[in-house]
């Protein structure tokens, strides 16, 4: 019996734990609530003084416009309407892509773009050296980027002749002074070791700043012919008997460089006494290593200050194996001597299949981000014009790169007063300011929250000499005073409502 009531037990036991078990799996579970969602901060539009702050960039953008063989101008254009029209096209596009220096090149062969009684005019404006185009390039250029608001740089190649076969308009240095150049693989060159090529450069100098109202001089990467210092035949360059003269104790390599050296010291006295407030720079390679081989020793120039800036040609990728750009803008970076760097980026690899680093734009994000990043690396030189007008890469500059205006960074050696900010009240959607004593012009920025951080970057919106800004609702705007390359502290900042 007690056997049976412990199986009797035991099947109540199975039979009540069996129908809690069914009971449990036929109830559905009870939903989970959801987290609350963390309520939303609606940011203020309103600049806040106590608590946010501003960044103000002012950035070097300057595009090579480019007349040697006629790639960006006058291309295959003729007549001097013609002409006229296509450069003062290009300006007008180069301004609409917030560009607010061109280097154009004045001189390309011992030649000239504009009226000089030193150099022949350029066979590439008329298709024979010394014939008169009818119109002055160099003073159309100056006009019409002024009217928009930019700087120009008449941008020179001193040393080069051309051809020793070409033809040679009467008059041209070349045929009045021939012992002053070296014939070098079938071409012409200036012989830097001879004082008379360096007074003759000086004086090419001296009549485009005394009669043009350019904004600098501009030498280009080419100095002593590349192959110049060849170590199986050192006068493969045939300097000897100019070295034999003027070497004194030098070693040929050293002299070489000094007479370099000694043009760049010259050039730089000869602006500076016309005019100490233009700025003389140069574009070397964007190797050191490369440089130095057509002896320009541009950490010379810089540490001795005899130049304004530097824009070393920096025409590789990131991650290139022997130059990576990367490498080469953080070297130029730490050797800048206190001038500012404005890296060359190669516009005229977008697109090659020979460049697949260049295949889209995210190479010029990078390399113009990584630019921004270093505090001696104040902007950035574009070779060349045509390369970034017009299709993708123009799309993306203007869109992702300079959306808005910028004003050009302070540099060169001249001191100017310093103008007090202004003093900016607002009429409506009309930002007002007071003219500000020892100022030429006003930069109006408009204030744009960077994310939901509270830094808000500020995007220049005009830049002349008008003392009213017609602006948006709901958008801050403060104004910087100008006077020449000197700019105030950022005036108070108001709020259009």
């Amino acid at each position: 019996m007690e056997l049976i009531r412990s199986f009797r037990f035991a099947n109540v036991l199975i039979v009540i734990t069996s129908l809690s078990i069914i009971s449990s799996c036929s109830k559905e579970e009870k939903p989970v609530d959801p987290k609350p969602e963390p309520p939303v901060v609606e940011l203020s539009k309103i600049y806040n003084p106590s608590t946010d702050n501003v960044v103000i960039s002012h950035e070097f953008r300057a595009a090579w416009l480019t007349t040697a063989w006629g790639l960006d101008w006058p291309q295959s254009y003729t007549g001097a309407t013609a002409q006229r029209d296509l450069l003062i096209s290009l300006i007008d596009r180069l301004k609409g892509m917030n560009i607010n220096v061109i280097f154009f090149q004045v001189r390309c062969s011992s030649d000239a773009f504009y009226k000089s009684s030193i150099s022949p005019w350029s066979s590439y404006l008329t298709g024979k050296q010394g014939d008169d185009p009818g119109f002055d390039p160099l003073q159309v250029a100056v006009e019409e980027a002024h009217k928009r608001g930019m700087e120009l740089h008449a941008w020179m190649n001193p040393y080069r002749i051309g051809s020793d076969t070409q033809y040679y308009a009467p008059g041209h240095p070349a045929l009045l002074h021939p012992d002053w150049y070296v014939v070098y693989d079938k071409a012409r060159y200036w012989n830097p070791g001879l004082p008379e090529v360096r007074a003759h450069l000086n004086s090419v100098v001296k009549e485009v700043i005394d009669n043009y109202a350019v904004d600098g001089i501009h030498f280009d990467d080419y100095f002593y012919p590349d192959g110049a210092k060849n170590t199986t035949d050192i006068y493969k360059f045939n300097d000897k008997a100019t070295f034999e003269r003027y070497g004194n104790s030098l070693t040929l390599d050293k002299w070489r460089e000094k007479n370099v050296d000694d043009l760049i010291k010259g050039v730089n006295e000869t602006i500076k006494a016309v005019n100490p407030k233009l700025i003389f720079g140069i574009s070397p390679s964007g190797r050191i290593e490369n440089s130095l081989a057509l002896y320009a020793n541009s950490i010379t120039w810089l540490s001795n200050g005899w130049i304004d800036y530097l824009a070393p040609q920096i025409y590789w990728e990131i991650g290139h194996a022997t130059a990576d750009f990367d490498r080469l803008v953080r070297y130029w970076d730490n050797n800048s001597y206190g001038k500012p760097i404005f890296p060359g980026i190669a516009a005229y690899k977008f697109g090659d299949a020979l460049y697949p680093a260049y295949s889209s734009t995210t190479q010029f994000l990078n390399q113009v981000t990584l630019s921004r990043s270093l505090s001696n690396i104040k902007g950035n030189c574009w070779y060349r014009t045509l390369n970034i007008l017009g299709g993708t890469l123009s799309s993306f500059i203007t869109s992702s790169l300079y959306p808005s205006l910028s004003v050009v960074p302070k540099m060169g050696s001249v001191t100017f007063t310093v103008p007090l900010p202004p003093s900016v009240s607002v009429s409506g959607t009309t930002v007002n300011w007071s003219t500000v004593s020892n100022s030429t012009q006003y930069a109006v920025y408009e204030l744009k929250r960077r994310g939901t951080s509270s830094t808000w970057d500020a995007l220049a919106r005009q830049i002349d000499s008008k003392t009213s800004f017609n602006g948006q609702t709901l958008k801050n705007y403060l104004v910087i005073a100008l006077n020449e390359r000197e700019k105030s502290a950022p005036s108070n900042i108001v709020y259009i409502q």
